[in-house]
């Protein structure tokens, strides 16, 4: 999927974020943020002028990735349900994945591209400009958003699980826990074994992101939640594992 609308992103890879963030003549700045618990997932988000808070819950089985991008998208909806027009919009976030996606020529989720969708209708009557911000720095702004994506997690869902549609890596780790919760119930039943069941141990999943099992390759190649500290590194957001074992010893140790 392409589209047309390309937002304005800063700053540009390579360059340093800046803290303080003016607001500019007839403009608003929103912040946004997730949250993501071993229960459940929240996406945050709140602005300066006029003042408005948002918190929504995502259910368990959405990723990291996909409340950046609900957070985001919450922002563009509001504004257009108040009938902005003719402003200067600022859309604040600490997910450099994130607007790396927005920014993409191509469109690969549908989460993106309903983002997309209401940042289009949003822009058709104001100029929006989507800033990356580092997070956790002491950001009022940023702070608050935060707050409120924890709060968004913890509310109780309304609709059935999922609460939006399933990443590959969630699809693929919901069944892995039905074939594993089975794999165990059948474990549990046969008789004997006791040496065997001494050294096999059950699934450990990764709790930063909860997609798959705490292994080294998860780690180092694919956990979404160690996408930015991976692309920092590496210059990607998921790599091979030739990648790491060609890489400085230095720059495997940065990112461990």
């Amino acid at each position: 999927m392409q589209h047309q609308f390309i937002p304005k992103i800063v700053p540009k890879e390579g360059e340093e974020d800046r803290s303080h963030t003016p607001v500019q003549q007839n403009g608003t700045i929103w912040y946004t943020y997730w949250s993501k618990t071993e229960q459940s997932t929240g996406a945050g988000a709140t602005n300066r002028d006029p003042g408005c808070e948002i918190s929504i819950n995502l259910g368990n089985y959405a990723t990291v990735f996909q409340a950046e991008i609900t957070a985001i998208s919450a922002c563009a909806q509001e504004m257009t349900r108040r009938s902005y027009t003719n402003k200067r919009i600022q859309i604040i976030s600490d997910s450099q994945v994130a607007l790396k996606a927005l920014g993409a020529v191509e469109i690969h989720s549908q989460v993106v591209k309903d983002c997309m969708d209401s940042l289009t209708q949003l822009a058709e009557h104001n100029s929006i400009t989507l800033k990356w911000m580092r997070g956790h720095q002491g950001h009022e702004g940023n702070e608050r958003a935060d707050s409120l994506a924890k709060k968004g997690a913890e509310v109780p869902l309304i609709w059935p699980e999922p609460a939006c549609s399933l990443a590959y890596r969630t699809a693929r780790r919901v069944m892995k826990d039905l074939l594993s919760g089975k794999h165990i119930s059948y474990w549990a039943k046969v008789p004997g074994l006791r040496h065997s069941r001494m050294f096999i141990g059950e699934p450990s999943w990764d709790k930063r992101c909860g997609e798959e099992e705490e292994t080294s390759l998860h780690i180092l190649c694919e956990c979404p939640a160690l996408a930015p500290i991976r692309y920092s590194n590496f210059g990607a957001i998921t790599i091979e594992p030739k990648e790491v074992a060609d890489a400085p010893l230095e720059t495997v140790l940065k990112f461990l």
